[in-house]
């Protein structure tokens, strides 16, 4: 049986290989919505290369956790994550604090929906094949 670790390593680079392109993606649409010097996805995809990379190692590290651990661990990694995304994005697009704070919460919003439809569309295809499964188990 494959531990946890490992389930957890899995699912964090295979995430990671789907994800960083897409939000990097969305990071270039949020600083073209804030018209920013920099707009571009090379740029961008440094970004979310060194948030994705951050956010594996911390994953790793907190999958090795007792369960209050974790609990702890998961609210100082999200903080840890903000704080990073705001600093990678000012001093990566030399903005204002204000203006990163924008690009950020745009970026963020926009993974938020993402996510949510890319979660919908799994769940869906999920739930197709146990239903497929159950159709030719009773048929």
């Amino acid at each position: 049986m494959v531990s946890l670790a490992v389930t957890t390593l899995i699912i964090s680079i295979v995430s990671a290989i789907i994800m960083i392109p897409l939000n990097a993606l969305l990071l270039m649409i949020s600083t073209k919505i804030f018209k920013t010097a920099d707009t571009s996805y090379k740029t961008a995809i440094k970004v979310a290369v060194i948030l994705g990379v951050v956010s594996i190692v911390l994953t790793i590290i907190g999958s090795f956790l007792p369960t209050l651990g974790q609990i702890i661990f998961w609210l100082s990694m999200a903080i840890v994550s903000i704080i990073l995304a705001l600093w990678l994005i000012k001093s990566m697009y030399s903005l204002d604090w204000g203006k990163t704070a924008l690009v950020w919460l745009v970026w963020f919003v926009l993974s938020l929906i993402v996510a949510f439809v890319l979660a919908l569309i799994i769940g869906v295809i999920v739930v197709m094949i146990g239903f497929g499964a159950l159709a030719s188990a009773a048929g």
